[in-house]
């Protein structure tokens, strides 16, 4: 079964124009042209409880994770932009020093896949890396020290732990994002939630990917 999940509900019914009721375990159900969609929770703890349980409950084989995302400076990107996920990054899952950033796997803590998950790619999107992060940077330099550390465009809460699950599972997987605001100090990151809804949308209405 191919399903589609969110991270919020708001998501949800922003980008397919769906009401959701209640699935059990604080999951939400939805259907969009006759595929299920699922609302997960924020961060990779929410994330990973709810695929695990939808996937085995369910039995999901393809999945889509989609949502907004923020984009760093240095990838090119703009807020609006709908992008196709590749490597998602554990990327904050480290040791912090003053001028660098050390994954755990780095320091000989078992990490899975080299601290990184792994989607499949959608043909008709631009396709860059992520990070995935629990903890979010207000001013501006640890951001610059992530995306440096792992060379990734965008970066999220859930991506990689959703992916994770996945890749344990053997569930095919695909995460598609849309830019909503830039990373860093939060006096400038020009947040436009709307247009990055509205993006993903047209999206899901005109692309091939299910």
């Amino acid at each position: 079964m191919k399903a589609y999940f969110v991270p919020t509900l708001k998501e949800g019914e922003k980008i397919f124009g769906i009401d959701f009721k209640p699935a059990g375990n604080g999951i939400k159900q939805g259907e969009y042209n006759g595929i299920p969609v699922f609302v997960t929770g924020i961060t990779k703890t929410s994330a990973a409880f709810s695929a695990a349980l939808i996937i085995k409950e369910f039995g999901v084989t393809e999945a889509v994770l989609t949502g907004i995302c923020g984009a760093y400076r240095s990838s090119g990107l703009f807020v609006g932009d709908v992008v196709s996920i590749y490597r998602d990054f554990f990327a904050d899952e480290a040791v912090f020093y003053n001028d660098r950033i050390v994954g755990l796997g780095e320091i000989g803590l078992d990490m899975p896949s080299a601290g990184a998950s792994e989607y499949l790619c959608a043909s008709d999107l631009p396709i860059v890396n992520s990070n995935t992060v629990s903890f979010l940077d207000g001013e501006g330099e640890i951001s610059s020290m992530l995306a440096e550390k792992t060379g990734a465009g965008v970066e999220n809460m859930e991506g990689a732990a959703f992916g994770y699950v996945c890749n344990m599972l053997g569930v095919k997987a695909y995460q598609i994002r849309a830019v909503s605001n830039f990373c860093g100090s939060r006096q400038d990151q020009e947040w436009d939630i709307k247009k990055a809804f509205v993006k993903l949308k047209s999206y899901y209405e005109n692309s091939s990917l299910y």
